[in-house]
This record gives C-alpha cells, sequence and structure tokens, in this order.
C-alpha cells in the first residue's frame, strides 16, 4: 500500500484547486453549543477539507470546526511561484488569505496552520507543486530554501496561527529521499528561528506519520521504527506532532495497542499533539483502510480519552464530512475517513466527538 502519504496535501489540494475563497468571508460569529459534563484539557479542531468541490462547502468546514471545537486545521503546499527571490505575492494568494483569517474570526478559532512541501499524491517522494524550471530539485536548493523560509514567514506574520507546522509527515519523504534529510533539517531550523522572530508565541513543529514512523503500515517498502529521527528537529520542536490514521494497520479500534500513542514519551518530552488523524468507516478499497462506523466510533472514544490522559494541547480529526470526490482516484481508501458522511448525516463517531466538544475546555496550566 503506497498511499500513506496522499491524505492530506493531495486531496486538500485537490479542494483547494477547486474553490473561490473570497466567497467564505463573512458570515455569523457562530453560537457556542451549551457546555456539558466533565471539563476537558485538550483542544479539538477539525481540518478545512470540505465536503464539496466549491466555495460555500469551504466555507461550511470553517463554521463545522467552530461549532464543534476550538481548532481549525489548514494545510497547504507552498505557492512556491509568489516566494522565490524577487517575486512577488499574488493577488489570489492575498484574497486567500484574507478571506481565511476572516472566517476563522468568524468561527471564533485557534489556527494550526502546516506547510506542506511534499507530493502527497505520489506518496511524499518529491518536493509538490514546484514551478517547471524547479522539478525535481531537493531542500538543497537555494532557491527552494529561500522560498520556504520566505512562506513561512508570510504565515507567520500574516496568520499569526496558535501552532505552525514546517513539513507535513516528513518522515515519509525522508524514506525515499534520505540524503535530502541533512538539507532538510538546517531549513527547518533557519525557517523556525524566522517565525519566532515574527510570532514568538506560535508554537513551531514539523509533522511525523505515526504508523509508519513505527514501521507498521502495509507497504511494499517495510522498514524498521525510524524513532531516532525525532531527535533530529530538537530542541526547535515545540510540540511533538503525528498523524494516525490506525485503521491502515488494525482491524479494529479495540487491537490498537494500550501504550500506542503514550509510548512516544519514551523517546521525546514534548507535548504530544495529533495534527491530523481519521479512521475509516467502511470497507476500504482493495482491502487497504478497512473499518466501520462502529469501529471509527471506538476510536473517537479512544483518542478524546487518549487526550486528556496524556495532556495533549489539542487533537484534529482530518475530515469533517466523507470527501465524495477521492472517489475512484488514488485517494479513494480516505474516502470514509469523515465524522459526516458525505449527505451530511451524522455518523455515531460524530455524535461521539460533539460529545466530547460539549465538554467546557479548561487548558492545563503552561
Amino acid at each position: 500500500m503506497r498511499h500513506a502519504g496522499t491524505r492530506g496535501a493531495a486531496i486538500a489540494a485537490i479542494a483547494l484547486a477547486a474553490l473561490t475563497l473570497a466567497a467564505c468571508g463573512g458570515g455569523a460569529k457562530r453560537t457556542p453549543a451549551a457546555t456539558e459534563g466533565e471539563s476537558r484539557s485538550f483542544m479539538m479542531g477539525i481540518s478545512t477539507l470540505p465536503r464539496e468541490l466549491n466555495a460555500t462547502s469551504y466555507a461550511d468546514a470553517f463554521k463545522l470546526a467552530g461549532e464543534t471545537g476550538e481548532m481549525v486545521l489548514i494545510q497547504r503546499t507552498p505557492p512556491w511561484a509568489d516566494f522565490m527571490p524577487g517575486a512577488d505575492v499574488s493577488t489570489d494568494t492575498a484574497q486567500t488569505t484574507a478571506a481565511e483569517k476572516q472566517a476563522i474570526d468568524d468561527a471564533g478559532l485557534r489556527l494550526f496552520f502546516a506547510i506542506d512541501p511534499t507530493d502527497g499524491s505520489t506518496g511524499r517522494d518529491r518536493i509538490a507543486g514546484l514551478p517547471a524550471s524547479l522539478s525535481g530539485k531537493s531542500f538543497a536548493d537555494e532557491d527552494i530554501r529561500m522560498a520556504f523560509v520566505s512562506y513561512a514567514k508570510y504565515v507567520a506574520l500574516n496568520f499569526k496561527p496558535a501552532y505552525l507546522a514546517l513539513g507535513v509527515e516528513m518522515n515519509l519523504y525522508f524514506g525515499k529521499n534520505k540524503d535530502d534529510l541533512d538539507n532538510f533539517d538546517s531549513l527547518y531550523g533557519e525557517a523556525y528561528d524566522a517565525v519566532k522572530a515574527i510570532s514568538p508565541d506560535t508554537q513551531v513543529t514539523v509533522t511525523f506519520q505515526y504508523e509508519d514512523l513505527q514501521g507498521i503500515l502495509p507497504t511494499e517498502d517495510k522498514h524498521a521504527n525510524d524513532w531516532p529521527l525525532l531527535a533530529r528537529f530538537e530542541p526547535k520542536l515545540d510540540v511533538m506532532a503525528i498523524s494516525t490514521y490506525p485503521s491502515f494497520a488494525f482491524e479494529t479500534a479495540a487491537a490498537i495497542p494500550d501504550k500506542y500513542y503514550s509510548q512516544l514519551r519514551a523517546f521525546i518530552d514534548r507535548p504530544i499533539v495529533i495534527a491530523e488523524m481519521g479512521y475509516s468507516s467502511a470497507a476500504g478499497v482493495q482491502g487497504i483502510n478497512e473499518g466501520s462506523e462502529a469501529e471509527q466510533a471506538a476510536f473517537v472514544k479512544r483518542v478524546l480519552l487518549e487526550a486528556q490522559t496524556l495532556r495533549m494541547p489539542f487533537i484534529i480529526w482530518f475530515a469533517g464530512w466523507d470527501p465524495a470526490y477521492a472517489r475512484d482516484t488514488p485517494f479513494g481508501v480516505f474516502q470514509h475517513i469523515g465524522l459526516r458522511r458525505e449527505d451530511d448525516t451524522e455518523k455515531p463517531a460524530w455524535q461521539t466527538w460533539a460529545e466530547g466538544a460539549r465538554r467546557p475546555y479548561e487548558p492545563l496550566p503552561r
């Protein structure tokens, strides 16, 4: 199975290409749901992956996040051409930024922005979206490095995100590009310093694909675990961020080991956050990423408990809805990871998630 890295950037890129983002600005402030039950110490969030490929659905993603949580995830490949030496920010990028800032404000959300430089549609084996003149280049290229840092500074200045990822599921890229690890490591450090100079309160990280990190994905290119990789980014790693899709690796939610997430504490002392997650609610394509609605709900219940027990600052569910447009594409293995069905009806997992979101949020002291 070679689709493990396609879920985030690739589906989101398809969605983003179809959006007229200016239409997502405006709208009424959300009315928070009445709180009930014991308090929780972690924030909950959903990404901006829309139900359908139009601006209305994109705006609805912000509203959905605001109705059942405190955070929203925007995950995006850098618009490289806008940030190359001597280039100017395009009108499209500026308008997108303005519209998204308005939508975040309207929904009363805190932002986790994930800069996603690698190509999810090819299993994260290359840098994504480069201009033709730079196609096939690595993170050693000076223009790519300058553009990456410039974009990180742009995001820090314009969004002032609560959390910022300078790379998504990067262990998948390193697994296919071992010679580029040192290049990205040094680039990450440069970008980290640049972001902190502009927005010192932003918590900066890089995300790791958790099942692949353990070497348990049913891939064609199996390998041992990559725990030592985590230390490469310290001390410039404010939180330990993972993406996790355990239905790729386990037949049921109950089969996930008790210490599945807590074992991270043995390798790094940073707070653990789930930057994105999902669990399939139906049979997978060619038997890949199998699940059921009951198992998906069981996983949501499990992860809400884990977040509280492990004192996670936040957790993000990647898809509010099943992305119908993923069907019959290489991303079809992710078509059932939403908390709501593609017709907007609720799955049992949504009810469990919403119940958790109604608990009053009381953050732990820093």
